[in-house]
């Protein structure tokens, strides 16, 4: 691959133009080591196995993970994306099918698109074993779901959702198989992580539950791309002690990145933003070479690959090598791409984050980010499916939409280069969770539980049930009404017609599509005309208009659980009560910035149990100016350190009583990104000043600690050099350690 052929070429299609706003990196190839070969300990029918497969020999952290895997650990392998986990866990999985023909493993993906990929991986060793593997998941049909649950292949390949609805609610259906599971595979460990995965820690602890009174006791390998915390988080998902193989930096391609904010008039930035998307397709279609466009929408993802197939045709092209996939195409038809991709059929496929994970190509060239994902992580995954072999050279290509996060990263692609490896977090222990599953632990159990089952469970799971003291119910399965993935609050439809366009949280509803105001949704502003029950009803707006609402917060202390005094300075984690208030908006023509139409408005959103870190500053240590700059240097850090999506958390800060910043969930209950944030803060606080002081302005811009979203700044007036003295305060009494430590809601002596 090229790359200066490509740009040369995206140039010619005019992808990119001389007054773009561009940075350039490169990420340098890393070499692998191999083992000697396989490990003697391995049946010998599965070594065979694996040379007629053309698997010579393993890396070396895959000869680590299989031998602390067949001295009966339970494993989390913790290695780049590209580095071969899945082997890893497939050997030792296989080697102990073929010790006990009985036996049964189960692996869990997080997508559909990963199982599937993964499976055709597992077929090419599997076949001269006589080992076969099938999915079971919502493509399944009944015929078949109702043979695999009479006659079990020795291997299945699930998701979460069905782990829950079926394994778990119809587990008398599944004892021969659950009696005989013997190995258990989590890959993709990272994708569960904050609500979603909080969910799936509670699902897996009701499951382990299940299999341990069936008298089952499988091996459990998990795997995750690279991560600060692969141990903790192992256990804290599945409540399990785990053996660490830890493998940074052991492989990787060469990545060449180029990150562009297109120089667009911003009453046209949708529709041409569009258009140089299309156009780097071409671009890519011409130069021969095969990559993901990862687009925002469906919508959009549709209109740009139709664009492409015409403008294809018009040049002589092939359209054939061009193609869609997300997640709504029947299950042979992603199946059938996903295969032609694979053979090198489709040159250029326009997808949604439905091929963020599992796409193994070692062909790919490139990917291309149509804005930016909804975190760091994501963007990983994303940038990760090409490049899949370590000789190979890639290219990741990201447009900025008129976004300030997206636009913010452009000028801080170092920044994303050189991030701190990712902490993962789940909260087990969130109460409000862990009432949803309740209802399911007492149907699987019958209600009767006994002192042995709280080191399955936890505490908290375990507890909740004994004081609960529910009754099963007779044909009564909760599983159904369980949803692992969405959001705590309630989340709202984006309805322009009959077309829904996406959804967003409660909390986005109340902020930013009130009845009346101008919506930006992916490129494109939207007024908005009415408020239903469960949807948000959009109509086109004029490019010119905007919407500059009013809000106060108000945020009441009501659990302190942790914290340290350093000297004059507090940092607390908590939780909060939270009143946020709508008084009324203006509708703005940013032409001549006349005021259009005024609205006022008494309407208020309460959340209660926000988990919280907030810095008690006084005020005589601190440089009042400086309060709002040190609110948006920790939410910029926090952005590089801790992998929650853009709208799962919010800052807040205030002048009342001394200074004060705080940095909040918006999930009732917790879903352990404040925790995290408390145990890691001096790191997200140094990450945000070196982007902050790194950027020449003096009062914070888009370029580095500008507010992400004008609604969700509590401080109007940002003086980010007061915000830099400020941090370093807070950092230099974090390096003279604490003098009082917080028990019992008091803060007490060291």
């Amino acid at each position: 691959m090229n790359f200066e052929n490509l740009m040369t070429a995206l140039y010619e299609f005019d992808a990119l133009r001389s007054d773009d706003d561009m940075q350039q990196g490169v990420v340098e190839r890393i070499k692998p080591e191999r083992a000697e070969g396989w490990p003697l300990e391995l049946n010998p029918h599965l070594r065979e196995s694996l040379l007629q497969a053309q698997i010579r020999k393993p890396y070396l952290h895959q000869a680590e993970a299989i031998m602390r895997s067949l001295e009966d650990y339970d494993i989390v392998l913790e290695s780049p994306t590209a580095s071969g986990k899945t082997l890893a866990f497939t050997a030792p999985m296989l080697h102990a099918l073929l010790k006990d023909h009985s036996a049964h493993a189960l692996m869990i993906y997080p997508m559909k698109a990963l199982a599937f990929d993964q499976r055709l991986q597992l077929r090419e060793i599997c076949g001269p074993l006589g080992i076969e593997s099938w999915p079971y998941d919502g493509d399944t049909d009944k015929e078949h779901k109702d043979a695999m649950r009479a006659a079990p292949p020795q291997i299945l390949l699930t998701n979460p959702e069905y782990l829950n609805s079926s394994f778990l609610a119809y587990a008398d259906k599944w004892r021969s198989f659950l009696c005989n599971l013997r190995f258990i595979v989590i890959d993709e460990m990272h994708e569960y992580r904050g609500f979603f995965g909080s969910n799936v820690a509670l699902l897996l602890r009701r499951f382990f539950l299940q299999l341990e009174r069936l008298g089952a006791h499988p091996r459990v390998f998990l795997s995750t791309a690279t991560c600060a915390n692969p141990v903790e988080h192992a256990k804290n998902l599945t409540g399990r002690d785990v053996n660490l193989v830890q493998a940074r930096n052991v492989l990787r391609p060469l990545r060449h990145f180029l990150f562009v904010k297109p120089e667009i008039p911003e009453h046209l930035y949708r529709a041409i933003f569009q258009l140089r998307i299309e156009n780097a397709a071409m671009a890519i279609l011409q130069s021969g070479l095969q990559a993901l466009i990862f687009c925002p929408t469906k919508r959009f993802l549709e209109d740009a690959f139709r664009n492409c197939q015409t403008r294809a045709k018009d040049l002589g092209y092939d359209d054939n090598q061009l193609s869609i996939f997300h997640a709504d195409l029947k299950h042979n038809t992603r199946q059938d791409i996903q295969q032609k991709i694979k053979d090198g059929e489709t040159r250029v496929i326009f997808t949604t984050n439905a091929l963020e994970l599992g796409l193994d190509v070692g062909g790919l060239d490139g990917v291309v980010l149509a804005g930016f994902p909804s975190n760091i992580m994501s963007a990983w995954q994303q940038i990760g499916r090409a490049g899949r072999g370590w000789d190979r050279d890639a290219f990741v290509l990201f447009y900025a939409m008129n976004d300030p996060i997206d636009q913010f990263f452009v000028n801080n692609i170092s920044a994303f280069l050189d991030r701190p490896f990712d902490h993962l977090v789940v909260d087990p222990n969130n109460e409000q969770l862990i009432e949803n599953h309740l209802p399911a632990l007492v149907q699987e159990t019958a209600g009767k539980l006994q002192e042995a089952d709280k080191q399955v469970l936890g505490s908290a799971f375990y507890d909740a049930c004994i004081l609960d003291g529910g009754e099963p119910i007779k044909n009564y399965h909760p599983q159904y009404y369980m949803n692992l993935r969405g959001s705590i609050g309630r989340s709202y439809k984006l309805k322009r017609g009959r077309e829904e366009v996406g959804q967003i949280s409660e909390v986005r509803r109340f902020r930013e599509a009130y009845t009346g105001a101008i919506f930006t949704f992916f490129g494109r502003k939207y007024r908005v005309r009415a408020h239903e029950e469960d949807a948000i009803i959009l109509e086109e707006a004029e490019p010119n208009l905007r919407t500059d609402a009013g809000f106060y917060t108000a945020l009441y202390r009501n659990q302190l659980m942790d914290g340290f005094a350093y000297g004059d300075l507090q940092v607390i984690y908590g939780k909060l009560n939270i009143t946020q208030n709508f008084t009324g908006y203006n509708l703005v023509d940013e032409r001549s910035e006349e005021v259009r139409e005024s609205r006022r408005s008494s309407e208020a959103l309460y959340q209660n149990n926000m988990h919280a870190v907030w810095f008690d500053v006084p005020a005589e240590n601190g440089n009042v100016e400086g309060i709002g700059a040190l609110e948006n240097i920790l939410r910029v850090g926090a952005m590089f350190v801790i992998p929650a999506d853009r709208f799962d958390t919010s800052t807040w800060s205030t002048l009342k009583d001394g200074l004060t910043v705080y940095y909040y969930e918006n999930y009732e209950g917790g879903i352990g990104v404040a925790r995290k944030f408390f145990e890691v803060w001096p790191t997200v606080l140094r990450k945000g000043i070196e982007v902050a002081e790194k950027c020449p302005c003096r009062s914070g811009c888009q370029n580095c600690i500008e507010p992400a979203k004008s609604w969700n700044s509590s401080n109007t007036s940002i003086d980010k050099q007061a915000g830099v003295e400020l941090a370093h305060y807070l950092l230099a009494a974090e390096k003279n350690g604490p003098n009082l430590q917080l028990r019992n809601g008091r803060l007490v002596k060291i």
